[in-house]
């Protein structure tokens, strides 16, 4: 590291860059707060938040029952009622600057810890970018996905510690979305874990499945919900409303940390660099084209309609 590097870390750059946009963004829920005027923007600040508190009401026996104004059926897996039942019991006026300072502190911490254990600063100025995007959709919509790239970090460092089975059940508790299961395979492929090792991961998440076990009805009605198809999303292909759900742009945090764990895997300079420019243009043509079918399309629809 050069000198230039200590006196000034980039990492504090994009430290101070998601202190900005939480600051700037809790402006923004101040001032809809008292000016509901642009109902586009006013109905869509902290709906995720919203939503997910509505969801808590059905409580854990009708956990999957549709929530009132939500596109989506709930489609997590059950244990996440507990993880955010004092979300829920916290008025919404303080529960959504709550979730925000949870947010920051817990991906400033990731920010901090990564610059430790990853060696290249090109991979990770490529995760800070990605996750800051992520983060900015994440903390709009007051989302969920930074606790996801928090367990799956502390789950690669307690794995860089040999501490597996705590690796384990980090890892299980990010997979309340079941898109954090990705994390499993980048492990084998770079070559951070055997397939032995799978033990310390799927035993704690099949302990967390017994219920699903006991209670297959439970198990189907989660199932159906994953494969609920939003009218909003119609594109070329069947899937792209289950695509949307498991990788939109505020996934990026937590899927920018897996191509800097795979990254990290590659030894070979000219390897890594072509496997990080094709993943990055894989990642830009997929954004472009389901921000299209997701947001360009129906807007346009819309306009013809009305």
């Amino acid at each position: 590291m050069s000198n230039d590097e200590q006196e000034y870390p980039f990492h504090l750059i994009f430290i101070i860059s998601l202190i900005i946009i939480t600051i700037i963004l809790i402006i923004i829920r101040i001032f809809l707060y008292f000016n509901d005027s642009n109902y586009f923007i006013y109905s869509r600040r902290d709906y995720d938040f919203i939503i997910l508190r509505e969801g808590i009401k059905n409580g854990l026996i009708n956990f999957y029952d549709p929530i009132e104004g939500s596109a989506w059926p709930p489609y997590y897996l059950y244990f996440w009622y507990f993880m955010f039942y004092p979300m829920y019991l916290l008025p919404i006026e303080i529960g959504v600057y709550v979730w925000d300072i949870l947010r920051l502190i817990s991906v400033v911490y990731v920010f901090f810890k990564a610059k430790e254990i990853f060696g290249s600063r090109t991979d990770l100025i490529i995760f800070y970018i990605l996750s800051c995007i992520g983060y900015s959709v994440d903390a709009y919509f007051n989302n969920v996905n930074f606790l996801i790239l928090f367990f799956l970090f502390n789950s690669f460092l307690a794995l860089q510690k040999d501490k597996k089975w705590i690796a384990g059940i980090l890892f299980t508790l990010a997979t309340f979305k079941i898109n954090a299961f990705l994390f499993l395979p980048v492990l084998l492929i770079a070559k951070k874990i055997k397939f032995k090792d799978l033990i310390y991961y799927l035993v704690p998440f099949f302990i967390a499945f017994i219920p699903y076990i006991i209670f297959p009805d439970y198990f189907m009605q989660m199932l159906t919900n994953w494969g609920h198809s939003d009218e909003a999303v119609e594109g070329i292909l069947i899937f792209e409303s289950m695509f949307w759900k498991a990788l939109q742009p505020s996934h990026l945090m937590f899927i920018g940390l897996l191509l800097i764990i795979f990254l990290d895997g590659i030894t070979d300079i000219k390897r890594k660099k072509i496997y990080r420019i094709s993943s990055l243009s894989a990642m830009v043509i997929y954004y472009v084209y389901i921000t299209i079918v997701v947001f360009v399309i129906p807007v346009l629809i819309l306009g013809i309609v009305t």
